[in-house]
């Protein structure tokens, strides 16, 4: 097991500082914790933890509020923050020439933040805007809903995002009072992650945080929960196809250490085609499209989640019974050897894959620290001794799955949608008057500070480039191995792709992607999935892609069911009749989600009788006229490793891995498919679409037609989408996001200019969320900015875009999947080996003029769809 290089120091103020070197790649991740959340407001000030995490970025007294965002951007950086429960978060990942300038900042946040009451103002709608986000994620929502039910005497009970009648009333004392109560640093833990010398960095924290003065009287209050012999149910009405239900029951909490022990039993209880309930509820006996369980944890107590949907709501009882029955089977008898080793080697699988991610191993590294106060803890993770899991599993069980609550969306009955209609409106109206007297009225602050702060060159990266090689079947194999981790990650590409799907049948590729996990000659689809799993393997198909990754150990086993998969399926009719009813599901939830299929409706209107306008997933009414001869058709014909590439990286033996490929897929075999004929793109003209669902917000897309990836206009479009969208790095130093920060009118903006790019033109995009009465004010803003995107673009912005793609370009070496990814990208478009080491050079070489004649080519509003969906 990888081992801990946690370096853990308190500063004399008492502010503690992990650092872990990880220098895969030149960046570095910072987050500065703070042990204080939602759980610490008192009455009247519900929320006020969230706002005060958005209000953080919006000045001090020697930043504007326009600084954090400029000069992350500038340093090509990316910021963010979060708050939960427990705990709020500020994080900023950098190249790692450049992190330690970002520090100043962060210690500036800790003591000099103004809460500027016009800031407020603003910052309040748009925190307005995100809470009806939130009311619009049904699931989430549910979620929530149940934690208000079952933690009705702990401060769990109230929302994150808190309550609207608190937030309006928020005044600039109450978040002074707040902050300056519970940011210091001794309830702080500043945590780093990446390519860094441990003791460097440690003297950096020294330097910037030392000096700030501690709270010694500062004491966090204690909360208990009095359970009781008593189940809770939540049941919500919505305007859904598919209905959701969870089951939940109250387990241990992160500072007790039992985190390891919940995830074995989820990949035994439910998570994973091969756990227990998933093989009885989903497989035997066709209760449910899908069953999946979690761990919704939280310091003081979590929650054991199961989370499924009924082919039919009526069977809901019959499906919760199973459940029960099941749980009381864990808590009576032995758990086998064969569930357990494939628990642990999920977990371990996951554990490994965390070593990639700066930014998530920084963020698990400061949520355990909080909660246990170990810093080791995270590094241990799978160090559970192995002679006492078993007992420790069933005892964990029987102590705490004793009372089940419960949760379901149902359908909002005909006779109840116009008195839903009903309350919402008068709920806008009320946010409409409350709102109209809270105005912003100064402009968004320049940036000062972040002109004063010079940018530092990367140094040279060394790209990796892959070796080539082509098996006796014609399948061409990029190669490269990586022993830094042992696992090794695999993307076979094929030829077809969902557009293959002839008329009328589409669907079909995403219909026979599903079905070859569902048996093979030699294995039925709960043998395939438990020789998987127990193994540690995740093996994922989509049309004209297969994933697969796999221990080091398990290489030749991962390729010889590879090599079942794609030779060997059966396609049973039981089978197929599962996953139609999956897929049927899959088509409701869809279009149940305005946020998802809003982007088809774009693509329907953009692309007309192109195959880009096709959903993957296809219509109700296709995918009930598929029949197996159609699938076993295409099966022949889209498997072929004639046309395909296969892409592996990682801990291999690099002598042996095209002999042991050959070994494993040389034999498969099948006929090349003819180029596709895509059909030329009709000129796009402005036009809006009403999509009518009822939400509590209008979801807002713009979208127009963009370039292929071969067109010279590309590169400059890639670089104009970081200025006007936040591109690549999702800068908030963006067009966009200063349109949002301006107005106030909505919580999350955002899109592309280069969205879905490929062989065929893709898209430009703007998507917004808004409240149904600011509707009209948004579209006109927004087509403002659209108007006038590329118009006094300056030379400086052109040069930070410039540095921020470069900077970006080597997180398409970050992970094993990525650079499989990236090698199979660089052959698609025959890009040259050395690509990668002359792109920066190549995208300086643009100018101003070059990017503003390429944008006003492609982006201007009477060039662009307008689509709302919402209640229109």
């Amino acid at each position: 097991m990888i081992k801990s290089g946690v370096l853990k120091r308190v500063l004399k103020n008492g502010m503690t500082i992990l650092i872990e070197e990880s220098r895969a790649i030149p960046k570095v991740s910072i987050q500065l914790w703070y042990n204080v959340g939602s759980r610490d407001e008192k009455s009247g000030e519900k929320g006020i933890a969230h706002f005060i995490e958005h209000m953080i970025f919006k000045g001090t007294t020697n930043l504007s509020e326009s600084d954090i965002n400029t000069l992350t951007h500038k340093l090509s950086g990316y910021c963010n923050a979060f708050t939960s429960y427990d705990y709020t978060g500020y994080l900023f990942d950098m190249p790692s020439q450049n992190w330690t300038k970002i520090l100043p900042v962060m210690a500036d946040c800790m003591t000099n933040c103004t809460f500027k009451q016009d800031l407020l103002n603003s910052e309040l709608k748009a925190v307005i805007q995100e809470l009806k986000m939130y009311n619009d994620d049904y699931s989430s929502t549910l979620i929530e809903r149940m934690l208000g039910s079952i933690f009705f005497d702990h401060p769990y009970h109230h929302p994150i995002i808190g309550y609207k009648q608190d937030l309006w009333s928020l005044k600039r004392d109450a978040l002074v009072a707040f902050y300056k109560k519970h940011y210091v640093p001794n309830n702080a833990t500043l945590v780093i992650v990446g390519d860094v010398d441990p003791e460097q960095a440690f003297q950096a924290a020294v330097e910037n945080f030392e000096h700030i003065a501690p709270n010694y009287m500062y004491k966090k209050e204690a909360f208990s929960h009095l359970d009781d012999l008593e189940e809770r149910s939540i049941t919500l009405y919505r305007d859904i196809q598919q209905p959701p239900c969870m089951l939940a029951w109250l387990v241990p909490g992160i500072n007790r250490k039992q985190d390891y022990l919940l995830d074995l039993l989820s990949w035994i209880i439910g998570a994973g085609k091969s756990s227990r309930l998933y093989k009885k509820i989903v497989d035997e006996l066709g209760l449910a499209l899908d069953l999946e369980s979690f761990t919704y944890d939280l310091f003081d107590h979590s929650l054991f989640m199961i989370n499924f949907q009924p082919k039919n709501i009526s069977d809901k009882e019959k499906i919760i019974d199973l459940i029960n029955a099941e749980i009381k089977n864990l808590a009576s008898y032995d758990i086998s050897d064969a569930e357990l080793l494939r628990a642990r080697k999920k977990t371990e699988m996951d554990f490994i894959s965390l070593q990639e991610n700066n930014q998530k191993k920084a963020y698990l590294l400061g949520k355990f620290f909080l909660a246990t106060g170990d810093e080791h803890y995270l590094a241990r993770y799978c160090n559970y001794p192995l002679e006492k899991i078993k007992n420790d599993m069933r005892k964990l069980v029987q102590e705490n799955f004793k009372m089940m609550h419960s949760g379901v969306v149902m359908p909002l009955p005909e006779e109840h949608k116009e008195y839903w209609t009903q309350l919402q409106q008068a709920s806008d109206k009320i946010d409409e008057q409350v709102l109209s007297g809270i105005t912003r009225e100064t402009e968004v602050e320049e940036s000062v500070f972040a002109h004063t702060i010079t940018r530092e060159i990367s140094s040279r990266f060394n790209f990796p480039q892959a070796k080539t090689a082509t098996l006796s079947n014609g399948l061409k194999i990029f190669y490269h191995h990586d022993p830094h981790l042992p696992k090794v990650e695999l993307i076979l590409d094929l030829q077809a792709k969902y557009y293959y799907d002839p008329v009328g049948e589409q669907g079909l590729s995403m219909f026979v992607a599903d079905m070859l996990e569902e048996g093979t000659k030699h294995y039925s689809a709960q043998d395939l999935a438990q020789e998987l799993e127990s193994r540690g393997m995740d093996l994922n198909v989509i049309p004209g892609q297969v994933t697969l990754n796999m221990l080091r150990s398990d290489v030749f086993s991962g390729l010889t069911l590879l090599n079942e998969v794609l030779t060997q399926a059966v396609f049973s009719s039981d089978s197929i009749e599962k996953v139609r009813h999956q897929m049927i599901g899959d088509i409701k939830n869809f279009w149940d989600t305005p946020t998802q299929f809003i982007g088809q409706l774009l693509r329907q209107e953009l692309y007309k009788h192109h195959p880009y306008a096709q959903n993957m997933l296809g219509s109700l009414e296709s995918i009930n006229k598929i029949t197996r001869d159609d699938l076993v058709r295409a099966y022949k014909q889209y498997y072929t490793p004639c046309g395909s590439r296969l892409s592996i990286v990682g801990s291999f033996d690099e002598n042996n891995i095209i002999k042991l490929l050959e070994d494993t897929l040389g034999a498969w075999s099948g006929e090349r498919l003819p180029d596709f004929a895509f059909p030329s793109l009709l000129p796009v003209t402005a036009e809006t679409i009403n999509y009518p669902i009822n939400r509590d917000q209008i979801v807002l897309a713009f979208g127009g037609l963009s370039v292929d990836r071969k067109d010279p206009r590309f590169d400059a479009l890639l670089l104009f989408d970081q200025v006007f969208t936040g591109g690549i790095l999702g800068s908030m130093s963006s067009r966009l996001f200063e349109l949002r920060e301006r107005s106030g009118l909505f919580y999350t903006i955002g899109g592309s200019l280069i969205a879905g790019v490929g062989k065929q033109p893709g898209m430009t995009l703007v998507k917004t969320i808004v409240s149904q009465d600011r509707l009209k004010d948004a579209e006109a803003q927004i087509e403002q900015v659209i108007r006038h995107a590329a118009h006094g673009l300056t030379q400086e912005e052109l040069e930070e875009a410039q540095h921020a793609v470069a900077n970006s370009l080597v997180d398409h070496f970050g992970t094993y999947r990525s650079i499989a990814a990236t090698f199979l990208h660089v052959d698609e478009y025959a890009l040259p080996a050395n690509y990668f080491n002359n792109r920066a050079q190549q995208l300086a070489q643009l100018t101003i003029s070059d990017v503003q004649k390429a944008v006003d080519t492609v982006l201007k509003p009477e060039l662009m769809v307008k689509i709302r969906v919402g209640r229109i």
